[in-house]
């Protein structure tokens, strides 16, 4: 199946090749999860979409990324729990797992330890990137394996 364009979300084209997804985005932070509300993120949620062995993700350990609905639905296969790259361009890459929904229109955040792990400023509150320079690649229905820990998929919603 040749590339094209499945949708754009904040101005930002997401390619569809069969088999993966793939944007070119920043990167905000999502310290959501087990963790605990150490850096006092307004935003902070305790719970993840994803749970492994029973528990949310815990953002200092656990690399995910976050995608918003629209993707989500937009694509055959489940995405949540899928495997996922990311890929920074000073050189620095990780797997990682879709590990939580996040608003409609949003795209481009990643957990604590993703951030950590590719270079990219980690405070929830005062981290990120909002450049476009993190190449994100999505596998749906590729249950993902990051760091020994083997995620199942999940349907969103269930």
């Amino acid at each position: 199946m040749n590339p094209y364009i499945l949708l754009t979300v904040d101005g930002i084209d997401v390619v569809w090749n069969g088999e993966r997804l793939t944007f070119l985005a920043g990167m905000q932070i999502d310290g959501d999860g087990s963790g605990g509300n150490i850096e006092n993120d307004p935003d902070f949620q305790n719970d993840t979409s994803l749970h492994f062995e029973g528990q949310p993700l815990n953002a200092r350990e656990d690399k995910w990324i976050v995608l918003p609905p629209e993707i989500i639905l937009a694509v055959p296969g489940i995405v949540l729990g899928c495997q996922a790259h990311v890929l920074n361009t000073n050189g620095l890459e990780s797997d990682c797992v879709v590990g939580d929904v996040g608003p409609r229109g949003k795209l481009g955040e990643g957990s604590i330890a993703l951030a950590n792990a590719i270079a990219v400023p980690s405070n929830p509150v005062t981290g990120g990137l909002d450049r476009r320079v993190i190449r994100y690649a999505v596998y749906p229905g590729m249950p993902a394996l990051v760091d020994g820990k083997q995620y199942q998929l999940k349907a969103w919603g269930s």
